[in-house]
This record gives C-alpha cells, sequence and structure tokens, in this order.
C-alpha cells in the first residue's frame, strides 16, 4: 500500500477497533438487559414496550436532516487538510442546530401523543409511554451526534464509552424497576436515563476533544449552519427513505399483528444487534472515503479491499448466526420466545450481501458526496419495500414483512453497486467473496454434522460449535484461496499498532501464513511434477 493508504488504514483500523470493542462490551451488557427485561416483561408487555418507542425513533430519524454526516465529513476533512479552526466552527454550529430541531420535534411528540398513539401503535394505552419516552428525541439525539462527531475527530473511543455508559444505566435500572413492579414504565425509565446520562457524559468527553481543536474560524452560525446544510440536505433526502423503514416496519405490524408476535419481532431484532455489532467498525469507512483521494486510483484500491476484508468477517457471522439461531434464543430468552428463531434467521439473510459490498457501498457513495445515487437508491429501495411489505404481511405475518426487506435490499443494493462500478472505474474482488461464500459454507457443514449427532445443551452447544466454526473457517481460508499473501501484510499493517488486539490477531495471522505457505508449496510441487511429465 502507498504511505497514504497506510496512514488512512492505520487510522481507520484504530477507529474501528474502539468501536467494535466498546459496542461489543456495550452489546453484551445490552444483552443481559434485554433478557431480563423480557423475562420479567413477558412477550405481551415486551410487545407494548417495543411498541412504545417506534414513534420517538421515527422523529429521530426524521430530524437529521444530513447534519450528523455533515459533522464527520467536515470535521475530518478540514482536520486532514490542517483546517482545525474550520471543524471546531462545523461541530459546534451541528450541535446547537440539532438540539433546537430536536426541542421543537419533542413538543410535537409530547403534546399529540394521543393522536401518534391511536394511529401510530394502533393501542391507545401507549399514549402516556410515548409522552415519556419523547424525551429520546432530545438526548438521543445528542447521543448520536456526538457518535457522528468522535468519528469525525478519529476518537472512536469517545463512542466506545459513551455507548458504554448507556448500556450500563439501562441494564441496571430497567430490570430493577420492573422487579419493583413499575412494569413498562420502569422498563422505559431505564431506557430514557440511558441516553440522559451518557449525553452527558459524552459531552464532557468531546469538550476536551474539541478544545484540543484550537480557536474557532471566523466562520458565523449562518454561514456554518448553510455549508452543513448544502451537504447535508441533498445527503438526508436519499437517506431519509432509509431512516423511516425500521420503524414504519412495527407500525405496519402494529395493525396486523398481536403484541405477542411483535414482541418475538423485537426479540429477534435485538439477536441480530449481535452480528449488526460485527459491521460497527466499518462505519469508519464512510470518513475514510471522505479522505482518500478521488482521482489518483486510491479509491479502486480501498473500494476493492473494503469489501473483500467487510465480507470475510461478515459473511461467516451471518453463516454461524444462521446455524444457531435455535440455540441462541433459547439460551438468552427461554422456551417462551418460540417464533424469534425463524424471524432471526429471515433477518440474517441481509448481511449474506455482503459479498456484494451491501456494507461498503453507502459510505463509499456518500464519502465520494454522490448524494443524487444515494436518494435514487432508498427511493427505489422504499418504492420496492412498500407495497411488498403491506401485501406479504398480510399474507404470511412477520415472515412476510422481513422476506419484503429482504428483497427490497438487495435491489437497492444491485443498483449502487452499479453505480460503483461506473464511478470508481473498477469492479470488486467477486472472485475472493465467491471463496468467502464457500469458505463459509463448507466451514458450516461439520457444525451441522456434530448438532445431529450430539445433543448437547445450548450454552454449551453454542461454545463448542462456534469454536469449531472458527477453527474450520480459518483452515479453509487460505486453502480455498479467499485470503492471500498480500491480504495477510495489510491486515498486519492495519492492526499491528493496538496493542489490545495485535496479541490476539498476531497468532491467527500467523497460523494464517503457516498455511499459505503450505498451500503454495504443494501447488508449487504439482506445478513442477505436472512441467515434468509434459518432458
Amino acid at each position: 500500500m502507498s504511505d497514504n493508504l497506510t496512514k488512512i488504514a492505520e487510522d481507520s483500523a484504530r477507529g474501528g477497533f474502539f468501536l467494535f470493542s466498546g459496542n461489543i462490551i456495550s452489546l453484551f451488557i445490552l444483552a443481559i438487559g434485554s433478557v431480563l427485561i423480557a423475562r420479567l416483561l413477558g412477550q405481551d408487555n415486551y410487545g407494548l414496550y417495543s411498541l412504545s418507542i417506534v414513534v420517538p425513533l421515527l422523529f429521530i430519524n426524521l430530524m437529521d436532516f444530513g447534519i450528523n454526516s455533515a459533522m464527520t465529513r467536515f470535521s475530518a476533512k478540514y482536520r486532514s487538510e490542517g483546517k482545525p479552526g474550520l471543524a471546531a466552527s462545523i461541530l459546534k454550529t451541528g450541535f446547537i442546530f440539532k438540539i433546537l430541531i430536536g426541542l421543537a420535534f419533542f413538543c410535537l411528540s409530547f403534546f399529540f401523543s394521543d393522536f401518534f398513539a391511536i394511529y401510530f401503535t394502533n393501542r391507545s394505552e401507549t399514549s402516556p409511554f410515548i409522552k415519556f419516552t419523547s424525551l429520546l428525541i432530545i438526548f438521543q439525539t445528542i447521543f448520536n451526534s456526538l457518535g457522528s462527531s468522535f468519528m469525525g475527530l478519529d476518537k472512536m473511543e469517545g463512542t466506545a464509552l459513551t455507548s458504554f455508559v448507556q448500556a450500563i444505566v439501562k441494564t441496571g435500572i430497567s430490570p430493577l424497576l420492573i422487579f419493583l413492579g413499575f412494569g413498562i414504565f420502569g422498563a422505559l425509565t431505564g431506557h430514557v436515563l440511558g441516553y440522559i446520562i451518557a449525553s452527558i457524559v459524552g459531552s464532557l468527553i468531546f469538550i476536551r476533544f474539541y478544545r484540543n481543536l484550537g480557536p474557532r474560524s471566523n466562520s458565523n452560525f449562518i454561514n456554518d449552519t448553510k455549508v452543513i446544510l448544502n451537504y447535508g440536505l441533498p445527503l438526508y433526502a436519499p437517506s431519509l427513505l432509509g431512516l423511516i423503514i425500521p420503524p414504519f416496519q412495527t407500525i405496519i405490524l402494529a395493525y396486523n399483528v398481536s403484541n405477542v408476535i411483535i414482541g418475538n419481532y423485537a426479540v429477534s431484532g435485538i439477536l441480530l444487534s449481535m452480528l449488526s455489532i460485527v459491521t460497527v467498525p466499518f462505519d469508519v469507512l464512510f470518513a475514510t472515503f471522505s479522505k482518500v483521494n478521488a482521482n489518483n486510483g486510491e479509491i479502486k484500491s480501498v473500494f476493492r479491499r473494503s469489501i473483500k476484508y467487510t465480507s470475510l468477517i461478515i459473511i461467516p457471522s451471518a453463516v454461524i448466526i444462521l446455524t444457531l439461531s435455535k440455540e441462541i434464543v433459547q439460551t438468552l430468552y427461554g422456551q417462551e420466545f418460540i417464533l424469534a428463531p425463524f424471524y432471526l434467521q429471515l433477518a440474517t439473510l441481509n448481511f449474506l450481501f455482503a459479498g456484494l459490498g451491501s456494507i461498503v457501498l453507502g459510505s463509499l457513495l456518500a464519502g465520494l458526496g454522490d448524494t443524487r445515487i444515494i436518494f435514487k437508491s432508498n427511493l427505489l429501495n422504499f418504492s420496492t419495500f412498500l407495497p411488498l411489505a403491506v401485501i406479504l404481511t398480510i399474507l404470511y405475518n412477520v415472515p412476510g414483512l422481513i422476506i419484503s426487506t429482504v428483497i427490497s435490499n438487495l435491489i437497492s443494493i444491485l443498483y449502487q453497486l452499479n453505480i460503483a462500478i461506473k464511478r470508481t472505474g473498477t469492479v470488486p474482488d467477486f472472485k475472493a467473496s465467491i471463496k468467502i461464500y464457500l469458505t463459509s459454507f463448507i466451514s458450516v457443514l461439520p457444525v451441522l454434522l456434530l448438532i445431529n449427532i450430539l445433543k448437547l445443551n445450548n450454552i454449551i452447544s453454542l461454545i463448542v460449535n462456534s469454536l469449531l466454526f472458527l477453527f474450520v473457517y480459518l483452515t479453509c481460508l487460505p486453502i480455498v484461496g479467499a485470503i492471500n499473501l498480500i491480504d495477510i501484510e495489510n491486515i498486519k499493517i492495519m492492526f499491528k499498532k493496538i496493542k489490545i488486539i495485535w496479541p490476539i490477531l498476531k497468532p491467527i495471522l500467523s497460523y494464517e501464513l503457516r498455511l499459505y505457505s503450505y498451500v503454495k508449496s504443494i501447488r508449487y510441487v504439482d506445478y513442477l511434477q505436472a512441467e515434468e511429465q509434459k518432458r
């Protein structure tokens, strides 16, 4: 890799590690909390609890206006150009603007909670819950903006810490209040307090990083707002449809299924975050693509490698969750949520599109500022999803809704991929993607065999089968040719300066290198023998 690409790769790996480690710890804590909340509330109340957050979540997604993306892009861009004062100015303006918008939407949700309860959740009893969770519109907005700012400043440890605080508070308070008899309101209290306290802690951390940028530039609030909105609004318009799909899915279910089914669907969504967490380190790709020079060929290299390296992690993760979904649900939530494993399997299909670039394409197009294409992509996604979701949900319940999402996502990804190929002038390494798919499915075969032969309890089955899958997968990678010497060296460059993860990764890379060398030597001997026979 060139020196610039090496520096970008190291920064991305460092940021990705903090995002991953922070979020994996937070996810573990939240998983404990979600298990306790679901078990204490039961299927019916857990479904009602999930519906009570839908309206604030919808408003939080609606009110972004692309400001978070602008804060990430310009803080990363100006810092890379040696203009920290401009970065500081943009960040301050972005926060002020987001808080003002948040206050307006909070008032809307709070004072019209009865209307939203009837027409959005189809349950009037959610009105007081919606009124209370309206606080999320202010504090979750601050929380999300902090994450975008930390990403632009290459300080992802700030994101990791705020996520940790939010998880600790929610997991500590929600189950306790439910146990004390506060029911759904107790669960929601812990959820809201988690974001309030995390926002306060995150703001204190951000102020320290912000001051290190030095004095602000001479730009004023109005000029900075214009800069933010000129970039953010074209990005917001295309992303708007994609942002409203998740809460819209729950609204569709609210009119077609019971609280019990919604509770199972919510549990599958939480468990899907176990796979979603693997994609978190790749959120830094947006900042990465914003730094890469699109005119000197660097973008081609980063594009191809990003798809391959995300696929190396996402595809096998999806395959093992597809295989062990029943064990995962029963281990965490018990026998009560019997529908959740199948819902989880269906939703996991979306992550198998990683080999087509599903994790990378959005960051690439956003980083290049091609918002018009993003708009068309999301419009295509939503226009496909909406009719399919309505029809298939009525006919097939939750499975129909999830399948409609899978189909619409695939169509959107193929469109983005076609445009990305034209914009970058290069084609992703589909041959490598196919090898990764092949390796992943080969690696799951002994797991399926072991599940059928040995009837282990759920916890032991999860541990044993996951380790078996990992060993077979790592062994097959160089044998199948899904990873080569260049990949091993690139991964080494990206992670060798991260002291916490490198001791774990080093023996894995050494194992891959030994297998690769062994396979190459065998193939070379075969080649010599073939040449000898020709003579």
